[in-house]
């Protein structure tokens, strides 16, 4: 919805606005740098004296050019994203993940995800007001915070202790919150519980159902993606649920792309499927297309294609968006990405 502002006490500014759970835009939406002056609140109060000031939407540009994070004036949230990837069909699939800033602090939706009533989520981003955030398992106080901004305040959250396998848990009571036993995917019915994983470069999965009686979270590098981790927290939480696998809507979060992921000839003998790596000219060895490989999984688990989306962000290449363990070694901070049901 374009809006014109002309209220006493301010300058006309003229923007884009969509709701936070909005189904695709149609076109650009945006907001115009001039709009945004001095911190975010959750009102425009454009009376005399006043800053205009705005929080609470989601941001989305619609084209076909490498994501960006923006500076307006200076301030530099919200980050507007978008992006197109190829599918192995060769056809072009538009993903936009939805942009927001909520308490200072910077994440992560899919609009498929959105929009299910009940269901919660969120991918972070390393961005919080006065600098890089680290989400790993003894950022307590920092989870909280980002659980709280995305609209999750108060619930358990579910972590296992990731170990590269194809190892799912069905989280069936609170306590689980409590144990983090080895694993690298959960999958639930529970309300008022936030499953986790983190990532800095593996792929972040969160899948629910459309009904919102279930949801899961899968942590999958390349070993578990060889593993085939994502087909099997599939078939466990369908089967377990009784779900109709054709009815799960499923987000491939930001993770390192296939521009860096560069492995060794080892790696693409144990995949035994030269359709998920690409070999180019001046790259060395070959690069494995780990979204592209998930996302394999989860069609041959009985998701519907157009059900999944994958975004094309890199996460070593967003340097000012995410942490890399590839760029950044040991020192590398850690995302979490969460999915919930609500509580009835």
């Amino acid at each position: 919805m374009e809006q014109k502002l002309g209220l006493p006490g301010s300058q006309p500014a003229d923007f884009d606005v969509f709701p936070s759970d909005p189904p695709r835009p149609p076109r650009s939406e945006r907001l115009e740098s001039g709009f945004f002056r001095g911190e975010a609140g959750r009102e425009v109060d454009f009376g005399p004296g006043a800053r205009p000031a705005v929080r609470g939407f989601g941001l989305g540009i619609d084209s076909t050019e490498e994501a960006v994070a923006e500076s307006l004036h200076g301030f530099g949230d919200p980050v507007v994203l978008d992006h197109v990837d190829t599918d192995s069909d060769g056809h072009k699939t538009r993903v936009m993940l939805h942009t927001y800033r909520e308490s200072h602090i910077t994440f992560l939706r899919s609009p498929a995800l959105g929009a299910i009533p009940g269901v919660a989520h969120a991918f972070s981003t390393r961005r919080e007001a006065g600098g890089d955030v680290t989400l790993d398992h003894t950022a307590s106080d920092a989870r909280s915070r980002f659980l709280t901004a995305a609209g999750m305040a108060g619930w358990p959250l579910s972590g296992v202790r990731q170990v590269h396998s194809n190892t799912a848990h069905a989280v069936r009571e609170n306590g689980f919150a409590n144990e983090r036993p080895e694993g690298d995917a959960l999958f639930t019915r529970l309300g008022g519980m936030a499953l986790g994983v983190v990532t800095a470069d593996c792929v972040p999965i969160l899948l629910a159902h459309r009904s919102g009686r279930a949801v899961a979270a899968i942590h999958a590098g390349w070993r578990g993606t060889s593993e085939g981790v994502a087909r099997v927290t599939v078939d466990r939480m369908v089967a377990e649920a009784g779900l109709d696998p054709g009815r799960l809507a499923v987000a491939i979060g930001p993770h390192i792309g296939i521009c860096c992921m560069e492995v060794g000839e080892e790696v693409y003998e144990w995949f035994q499927d030269p359709d998920v790596f690409e070999r180019r000219p001046g790259w060395p060895r070959p690069h494995l297309n780990l979204g592209e490989a998930n996302r394999k999984q989860l069609e041959a688990a009985g998701v519907p294609a157009e059900s999944i989306e994958v975004s094309g962000l890199c996460t070593r290449c967003r340097s000012d968006l995410f942490h890399s363990y590839r760029r950044d070694g040991s020192a590398a901070g850690r995302m979490l990405s969460v999915i919930g049901i609500e509580a009835v």
